[in-house]
């Protein structure tokens, strides 16, 4: 698992704190620890464009719905076609069939253990038996009619 920023952070602490041994002759980091922090806190950083501590719950709402977009989806394809190009190129359909624009990489595909299981992320109406749902990482042309005993 991969956290970039926290390893972003940990370098620059790491690289205050040796410029501070240097400077005070000693590898004492306890007592200056909230100084370092302090000082990080109050320097503009260029991913968000302001100080960490200008940062208001308002601000902080807006960089969190901005600043994460994830690179994924929880949608199933189908592998269409096998374009043999080095690297090889995979061509994908939805489960619809319908095609996918662009190819894809093998280490930009997952596969999945169970195609066929597909999770529900709203319920938007209920007649006798049956719900009409929203599938969790599909567009709404993919909402279906479903048996609600099928649902989990």
């Amino acid at each position: 698992m991969k956290a970039s920023v926290v390893e972003r952070f940990n370098r620059t602490l790491k690289n205050d704190m040796w410029k501070l041994f240097t400077l005070q002759g000693s590898y004492r980091w306890i007592d200056s620890l909230p100084r370092l922090l302090s000082n990080y806190n109050r320097r503009r950083h260029r991913t968000i464009r302001m100080r960490p501590a200008d940062v208001t719950p308002t601000v902080a709402e807006q960089l969190l719905r901005t600043g994460y977009t994830p690179n994924w989806t929880t949608e199933i394809f189908r592998i269409a076609k096998v374009q043999r190009t080095n690297p090889v190129m995979y061509l994908l359909k939805d489960v619809r069939g319908e095609a996918i624009a662009g190819g894809f990489y093998k280490h930009e595909l997952l596969r999945v253990s169970n195609p066929d299981v597909y999770l529900v992320e709203k319920v938007l109406r209920k007649r006798g038996n049956r719900a009409f749902v929203k599938w969790l990482g599909m567009d709404s042309s993919h909402n279906s009619w479903i048996d609600k005993a099928s649902v989990l």
